[in-house]
This record gives structure tokens, C-alpha cells and sequence, in this order.
């Protein structure tokens, strides 16, 4: 992984995901910030915003964990940018999903993370979280939130609360690009791998571009 993200040209932030342990990640990544505990966390302050990177998790689970250090860090974060507006990046989401298997080992401090965030939730944005494989966007307490499919495997769809494990599938992984914008936050999501026929809707038996084109013409 190290070689693969040496190879890119744009700058690369890494947070920490279940399946991590801090002392490998820090080992291969020494240039990646922690904090006094030595969680991997940090921040970056860009012209959109204050980007706040977050470590949940904890060693010997693949449930997520942020106790109240963690949550302390990310006050004093939150308290030193002012007015300025705030990204949360987090492996684990810090709300149910409806996908009973991974709320099974989503955040474990949920009910404390959401009343220490109460009274800066109108200057977050946007949160960002890992974890479930699967594309999923909706609003946590008024706050956009989304999550997309893994580069490995991912996590089927399944609302059955009697799954044992984690029911996973192969359908293609994804990433985002993200958009922002003082007025709006927009986000793509693209299966990269994907390898259905593409084609250009132009290319239609019926003359709707033709006669749309000339619409325009006529208006102009």
C-alpha cells in the first residue's frame, strides 16, 4: 500500500479502519499525524473548511471506540477553528444504519459522541465514515453523511436482524470525489471497475437531440 500511494501525485491523508492495528500503521506511515495518545488523528485547515480526521478505533475489536480523550481532542479542535466550517472523516459511523451486522460493531460510544457533538453540529458540514461497504448517504441530526463501497469486498444488503457474521458480496468497489462549494456539498460516487457497455445517449433512433438543437436555435 505504501508503494501504491507513493505513485500519486495529489495529496493523500490516511485515517485508521477496524482492521488496523496503530503500531503497523505508524510504522509504514511515520509522517501521519497523531495525538498525544498516539491516535491517529489530526486536522487540516483548507479553504472549504476544517478537515478533522478521527481514529475510532480499538485494539482486539472491530466495533468502533471513542472514549472521552478522544472526544476532548476533537473539542479542542473544534473549539481552536473558530467559525470556520467542519469536515468529521471517521472509519465508524456515529449512528445506526439499519444494516443490523455492522451496527453490531459500529461506534460504542454513539450515545456520548452525539451529546458532546450537539453543540457544534451547526458548523459541521459534512461527515464522512468507512466501515460498511456500502454506498449509504442520508442525515444524522440535521448533518449530511455518506459512505461508499470498500476497494475489497463489500457488505450485502441485508436488514435481517438473525444474519450470523457479516453477509458479504463482490459487486465492484467505488470511490468519491467530493465537490464543495460555499453553498453546497456534492458528491459522486463511481464504480470504477465497471465494465458495462458505455454509450452516448446522443446516439437514439428518434430525433430528440436534433429537435431539441433546434429549439435553440429558434430561441436565440
Amino acid at each position: 500500500m505504501r508503494q501504491s500511494l507513493d505513485a500519486l501525485t495529489v495529496p493523500v491523508q490516511l485515517i485508521v479502519g477496524n482492521h488496523d492495528t496503530n503500531a503497523a500503521f505508524r510504522e509504514f506511515f511515520p509522517d501521519v499525524p497523531v495525538d498525544e495518545t498516539g491516535a491517529v488523528q489530526s486536522v487540516r485547515d483548507t479553504e472549504a473548511g476544517r478537515l478533522i480526521f478521527l481514529d475510532t478505533t480499538k485494539a482486539g475489536t472491530h466495533a468502533g471506540w471513542y472514549d472521552e480523550a478522544r472526544l476532548d481532542w476533537l473539542e479542542a479542535r473544534l473549539a481552536e477553528s473558530g467559525d470556520a466550517p467542519v469536515f468529521l472523516f471517521m472509519h465508524h459511523p456515529p449512528l445506526l444504519l439499519g444494516v443490523p451486522a455492522m451496527d453490531r460493531i459500529g461506534l460504542m460510544q454513539r450515545d456520548l459522541f452525539n451529546a458532546r457533538m450537539t453543540p457544534h453540529l451547526p458548523r459541521i458540514r459534512h461527515v464522512f465514515f468507512g466501515h460498511v461497504h456500502r454506498p449509504v448517504s442520508g442525515s444524522w441530526r440535521g448533518v449530511p453523511f455518506s459512505t461508499l463501497r470498500a476497494m475489497s469486498h463489500q457488505v450485502w444488503l441485508d436488514f435481517n436482524d438473525d444474519v450470523e457474521g457479516v453477509p458479504g458480496s463482490h459487486e465492484p468497489p467505488a470511490y468519491a470525489i467530493v465537490l464543495v462549494e460555499p453553498e453546497q456539498v456534492v458528491i459522486h460516487f463511481h464504480d470504477f471497475l465497471d465494465d458495462s457497455r458505455k454509450f452516448n445517449l446522443r446516439d437514439v433512433e428518434y430525433g430528440f437531440w436534433d429537435e431539441q438543437e433546434a429549439r435553440l436555435s429558434a430561441a436565440e
